[in-house]
């Protein structure tokens, strides 16, 4: 039976800074790594210092850039009961951000982002515990406007900060930083309701406790981002803080993978072999018939999350009565590939039965889709995130298309009585891709669905969209109308887009307006 070969893609670097010995007073600096991941992580005591220090000057700045930041989200995840959140009062306390431990790696970046040169990656243990945290907010819900105060922050968390340098920048040649949580920090506070009358308050304090617990922990783990861009600072306006909450589950990543069989020794020999290659519980398998000439299987997965996945590439011979024969197997650990796209490669060989195998593992990690919908309405942020959204297509025509299906308008009755209860299919290249659940009783339907998928032609592809009626009897859905577009280089980002349905319905006041969004993301595909 075939060694089994392990293999780690880390590219990581561990920071090599020595802590300052201070003496003497309240400057001594002692080192406590009891919060630490892992002994990777340096520890940064004397750090602190410094950002203390700073965050003291910076602190009103800080305040003033997050405020309508902050303002924009928790109205953009308030539910209908809220008409709208004004942030009045936002002060930070007396309690500094403190950094327990970093480890840090530099990348040389992709091709598909122009103007970037490398990134910076650091892996920051932070915490803040502020008793004397407080922002204040205005509740308008129906009939009056209510007082809230968020109190008493403390929390704990995993930090991943991206710098994108750029040599198309001035000073400080940094064009972006990335902000975001890898895992949900552990967070607490405290919700006050002010000057509360004898009404009924709908419940406004817990409503604003869930909103405050998403934004400062779900909405901003991966993929969820705050952005700094610096790609102005000198300019009139200077540095812009845009935040992009989590808004749906897209995969951060592709797999690629590739698994080349061929023989060590010329023979006149037919094998055939089943070659295996599984990441989680999916294995996929494909059946060569190997002589001379080299044998090669890829694979490409959407990955859900780097950090717990593992692939596994094997190669054996199939027997119908007795054992199989195993030759050989390759395990290749992803963690934090998504950063460094490295390119993992690994050969072994089987003498015995005259087999060399060469496994190629690549990984991606894809752009931003930055689109956010919140019930009929359309959120681009797009503009906001400079060299983090692919824009325009490469030499590369394979990758990830992620299309959304947002609403439409215009949906005639199929039946006298009541409206369509209309649901959307779309089909790329004629295979279904996506079907939207049907929304009952209305000419206006508002979906909010979306799907990803792997293509290896995406200009030239044939996009069709399907809108019908869902009848439970007699068992049959009603057609309302079809499109088929043929997608070109325009396609390569369209948000919010009104695509036109014909139907010919006799109740049909024209076409029917279909919004979607486009979005596609090159990759090299296996």
């Amino acid at each position: 039976m075939g060694d089994c070969l392990s293999v780690t893609a880390s590219s990581w670097k561990v920071l090599n800074l020595r802590t300052p010995q201070v003496e003497g007073g309240d400057d001594t600096i002692k080192s406590d790594n009891s919060q630490l991941p892992d002994s990777s992580y340096t520890s940064m005591e004397w750090l602190n210092k410094a950002v203390g220090a700073w965050y003291m000057v910076a602190e009103h700045q800080i305040e003033s850039l997050l405020k309508d930041v902050l303002e924009e989200t928790l109205n953009n995840e308030a539910p209908d009961i809220i008409e709208k959140i004004t942030l009045e009062e936002l002060t930070f306390g007396t309690g500094t951000p403190e950094i327990k431990g970093m480890k840090c790696k530099v990348i040389n970046s992709n091709s598909l982002t122009k103007g970037i040169q490398k990134k910076l990656v650091f892996d920051v243990v932070v915490a803040i515990d502020s008793p004397d945290f407080e922002f204040k907010l205005g509740v308008k819900v129906p009939l009056v406007t209510l007082k809230a105060a968020v109190q008493k922050l403390s929390f704990i968390g995993n930090l991943r900060i991206t710098a994108l340098l750029s040599d198309q920048v001035t000073l400080p040649g940094i064009q972006n930083i990335c902000v975001t949580f890898t895992e949900r920090p552990e967070v607490g506070f405290n919700v006050e309701l002010l000057d509360v009358i004898d009404i009924d308050t709908f419940g406004v304090d817990k409503i604003i406790a869930d909103i405050i617990e998403d934004v400062l922990t779900d909405l901003l783990v991966y993929p969820g981002r705050l952005y700094v861009d610096l790609s102005k600072v000198g300019e009139r306006g200077g540095v812009e803080v845009v935040l992009m909450p989590r808004s749906t589950d897209q995969h951060p990543g592709v797999i690629t993978t590739a698994v080349k069989v061929a023989r060590i020794k010329p023979t006149s020999d037919t094998l055939k072999l089943q070659v295996g290659i599984e990441m989680g519980k999916e294995e996929k398998k494909e059946t060569v018939e190997l002589m001379m000439d080299e044998q090669t299987v890829a694979v490409n997965y959407l990955i859900n999350d780097f950090d717990e996945d593992e692939l596994k590439a094997r190669i054996w011979e199939s027997r119908l009565i007795f054992k199989d024969i195993q030759f050989g197997a390759v395990k290749v650990d992803l963690s934090d590939m998504e950063f460094s796209q490295p390119e993992v490669s690994k050969t072994f060989s089987n003498e015995e039965k005259n087999i060399k195998i060469d496994v190629n593992v690549k990984a991606y990690m894809l752009p931003l889709i930055a689109i956010k919908q919140k019930n009929s309405s359309v959120i681009d942020y797009a503009s906001k995130f400079r060299g983090q959204i692919c824009t325009e297509i490469a030499d590369i025509n394979s990758g990830v298309v992620y299309v959304h299906i947002h609403r439409a308008t215009n949906v005639p009755k199929v039946d006298d009585n009541t409206e369509s209860d209309a649901f959307v299919t779309v089909y790329s290249n004629e295979k279904e891709v996506l079907r939207t659940d049907d929304v009952k009783d209305s000419a206006e339907p508002v979906f909010d669905e979306w799907t990803e998928f792997l293509i290896h032609e995406f200009v030239g592809s044939k996009l069709t969209f399907k809108i019908d009626d869902n009848d439970v009897w007699p068992n049959r859905d009603d057609a309302i109308g079809a499109v088929s577009l043929d997608i070109t280089k325009d396609y390569v980002r369209k948000v919010n887009e009104c695509v036109k349905i014909p139907t010919s319905r006799k109740n049909a006041q024209g076409d029917v307006n279909l919004y979607v969004s486009i979005v596609f993301r090159p990759v090299k595909l296996a």
